[in-house]
């Protein structure tokens, strides 16, 4: 009978250990998900900030290269419009220049 008894504790404590193994490694296991859970949200969001990174930036090439272009336009405008603007300048300076010299006549008042 002793060895019967000692048969039953020894497989309930068999029982027992394996029960106590199979909740660690439940445990682990639902830590394990939840842990790649947040790590396959950390995912999705990683490949939304560089999905919209990747679109700025790779308009950003050209947008910059239009604006540069603009740049290099007005420049070439201002250019323009000081020569103009010189040309205006040394026209009123010889008309000043032509009226100092032209003699004045006294017109009679009508």
């Amino acid at each position: 009978m002793l060895v019967v008894e000692n048969r039953k504790e020894m497989l309930t404590g068999v029982v027992i250990i394996n029960l106590l193994i199979s909740l660690v490694c439940f445990s682990i296991a639902a830590r394990v998900w939840k842990i790649r859970r947040t790590i396959a949200l950390f995912e999705v969001r990683i490949a939304a900030i560089e999905r919209c990174s990747s679109n700025v930036l790779g308009k950003s090439p050209k947008f910059f290269a239009k604006r540069q272009q603009r740049a290099r336009e007005l420049r070439v405008h201002y250019q323009q419009l000081e020569l103009q603007l010189q040309q205006v300048q040394q026209l009123l300076g010889l008309l000043g220049l032509g009226r100092m010299l032209w003699p004045k006549r006294d017109r009679p008042v009508r």
